[in-house]
Parts: C-alpha cells; structure tokens; sequence
C-alpha cells in the first residue's frame, strides 16, 4: 500500500470497521486507526434495524451476522402503572419491502469482529490498534495524521481523505473546529445485563418500551457470550448519587424490585453506566475530513437508532469515495453526503429518540393517556402501523437521505 494512497479512519467501532470493509471490498486502501488493544467485550449498542440488514447485505454481511443475533419481529410499548401492554408494534409489515422484516439483536462487538474477519482477507485493509490519533493536518491533496503508540512514540500517516469515526470525542472532529451544538441530559443511563428470562415471567417480547413518571425502563434480549440468552436492561438514573453507588448491586436490585419484581435479586453478568448526549456537529465535512458515526451525532439509545444511523453514514459515504476513486464523480459529492446524512440526523435521529424518550418518561397523567391513545389508534390503523414501523426501522430516514441532491 503507497503511503499516501488511502483512505485513512480514526476509530474502529462498528461504523469505522464497516466503512473501512466497504472500501477495501471496492479495491481501495484503507488504514484505520484504534485506541484500544482489542474490540472491547462490553454492552453497548445490540440491534441491527431492517434498514440496516438490508443495507448490508450488499457488502455480503448480512448472511455471516444473522446466525450470530436474535431475530425480534416485535417491539413492545408497555405501561407499568396499570401493567397492560399499550402497544405491539410487528415489524412483519414490512415483509412486501424488505428482504429481512425483524430487528436482529447481537452485540456491537460480535458485529465489529464479523466484519473485521471479512475486512483483514483483503490485502488492502490495515488496522493499526493502540494508536490513537493526535493531530490532524490538511494539504492541498492530501490529509496528514499523527497517531500516538502507548509508548509516546508518533508517526505520520497521509492519505487522500480522513473519515472521523471515533466518537463523541472526536478528534478528527475537533482538529477542524467543527462545532458540536446539542445538550447532555440530565441523568445518566446504566445498563444491566442479567440471564432472568423475562418472556417466560412477564410475556415480554424480545424489544420492550416501559413507561413510567418516575423509573421508566427499556429491555431487550440478545444472545450473550455463549448464546445462552441475556437480557439487557437499560434505567436512567436519575440521582445525584455518586457512579460507584449506581453501579452498585443495592442500587440496581431496587431498580428491579421498581420496574420487575418477579423475584428478589437477579445474577448480573455486565453493568454500564454513561452520560448521553443529544448532538449533531455542524458540518460532516470540511475539506478532506469526513464525520461519520458519533462523530457526527450522538443521542440517546432508545430505539435503536444510533449504530444503525452511523452505519448508514458510512456505507453512504464509501459508495462516494468509491466513485470519486474511480473518477466516476467529483469532490463535490462529498457535500451531498453532508446534506443527506447531517439533515436526516437532526430529522430522525435526534428527534426520534428524543420523543421516544419524552413518551417513556411523561408525568402527566393527561399527557401519559394521549400517548398511550395515540399508540393504540396507530397500532388499529394497518396503513399507520406501517407508516410507524417504516420510521423505527429507518426506512423512512434512508429514502429521505437519498432523495436530497
């Protein structure tokens, strides 16, 4: 690989690990950079939307990463005041348009070592972990990175364009003064994982909305480390305790006596607690470097919008680089990528989890009913329900991204 013949990406989560596959899967070369020393075995995001299935499908993904997750035909909107289910939502609606009408729950990190087995065959893929990219600078034709070993050491990296995959915290963000404009929320969100079978105790489906004033919840099943069968529970904490009490089993076993008292304590096999933000930068590109991912936006995780949104990111933009490869399109295709994605992200992303949060959380009582109604009337009305289902899954999101020029 030349030097400064590539395409260079900071941050090898999902979003970084995917655009890179579609790059080297279209012959070009790519090295990417990581901080960490291996793809970190935690919970964080866990489900693939019908969009997204779709979508990769085209890269030969789909058909290695089904086998792996949960297939869940069904999300649930329960309330745990009265404890009826207000609504079930069939993502089967979408069985006339997509080839895969379920979400497939699976870990982000069996996703990102999925790919990244299919990325490393290619000659023109590299990965470089522990390597943490310092310093940013654009020439004429060319983009230049300075990336840090563990032991302080540096070296340069050029190539044609950066993509900026690496998080909230972006520095490939940040070296271009891009603005980040949005808020942190006020509490945090910790998430639970435990073996308890909650389909079996409370007829939980494998997605599950729980609305409540004061604890609301969110549940949902993915396979665990041995496919055994993990249900991950998200709280928000809304406490000025410290961290270490949050994450302490006292706090969390009250949180399952509020939310699912089925029995007195739960085995806890992972516990996560972070701060979430709702943002969108400014710009997704300036000059040679390219935003994707929580690079570009950040918010809450209820519903399944943020991975998937940042793999959409960066498929839509390595088909663009890939044309400008091949001197199919010009530079100026870049700012439709900025258009399309950096719309859709303040259009859906942002103001769906926000509302999906807003629902969840409702103390008035009026207002908790006109929700709840507005559910079950969407859930009675066939053309509704799909209307609905269309939008969860980023259907909706992904035709109105590739319909702005």
């Amino acid at each position: 690989m030349a030097h400064n013949d590539c395409i260079l990406i900071s941050g090898a989560g999902p979003v970084g690990m995917i655009t890179a596959y579609s790059l080297a899967a279209q012959g070009i070369p790519v090295k990417l950079f990581d901080t960490l020393p291996d793809i970190p075995n935690d919970h964080r995001a866990a489900t693939l939307q019908p969009s997204t299935l779709q979508m990769l499908e085209e890269t030969g993904m789909t058909a290695v990463l089904l086998p792996r997750g949960i297939e869940s035909s069904l999300f649930q909107y329960r309330d745990r005041l009265s404890g009826e289910t207000i609504a079930e939502f069939d993502y089967g609606v979408l069985k006339d348009e997509v080839s895969y009408p379920f979400a497939l729950q699976i870990e982000q990190h069996k996703t990102v070592r999925v790919v990244y087995d299919a990325a490393r065959q290619f000659d023109c893929f590299a990965l470089q972990r522990e390597r943490e990219v310092v310093a940013v600078d654009q020439k004429a034709d060319s983009v230049e990175i300075t990336v840090q070993a563990p032991d302080g050491s540096r070296e340069t990296h050029r190539g044609r364009y950066l993509i900026g995959c690496d998080g909230g915290r972006s520095i490939a963000r940040k070296s271009q003064d891009i603005k980040f404009p949005g808020f942190t929320l006020q509490e945090r969100f910790i998430i639970v994982a435990t073996h308890f079978d909650f389909a079996e105790a409370g007829n939980y489906a494998f997605r599950n909305y729980v609305s409540h004033p004061v604890q609301w919840c969110a549940l949902m099943k993915v396979p665990g480390e041995e496919d055994e069968g993990v249900w991950r529970c998200l709280f928000p904490a809304m406490t000025d305790d410290l961290d270490d009490v949050v994450m302490g089993d006292q706090w969390i076993m009250a949180r399952f006596a509020e939310c699912f008292p089925y029995q007195t304590s739960y085995n806890i096999v992972h516990r996560n607690l972070y701060v979430v933000n709702q943002r969108v930068a400014e710009r997704f590109r300036k000059g040679r470097v390219l935003l994707a991912g929580d690079a570009a936006h950040v918010n809450n995780p209820i519903g399944g919008i943020g991975m998937n949104s940042g793999i959409h990111d960066g498929l839509n933009l390595a088909d663009k680089i890939g044309a400008v490869w091949r001197n199919e399109a010009g530079d100026d295709v870049f700012d439709v990528y900025d258009r399309q994605r950096r719309t859709t992200a303040n259009t859906y992303v942002q103001a769906q989890s926000i509302r999906n949060r807003e629902i969840l959380k409702e103390s008035d009582p009026a207002e908790r009913q006109k929700h709840f109604d507005e559910l079950r009337a969407i859930i009675d009305n066939p053309q509704h329900h799909l209307d609905y289902v269309r939008r969860a899954s980023l259907i909706t999101m992904v035709e109105e991204a590739n319909s702005i020029t």
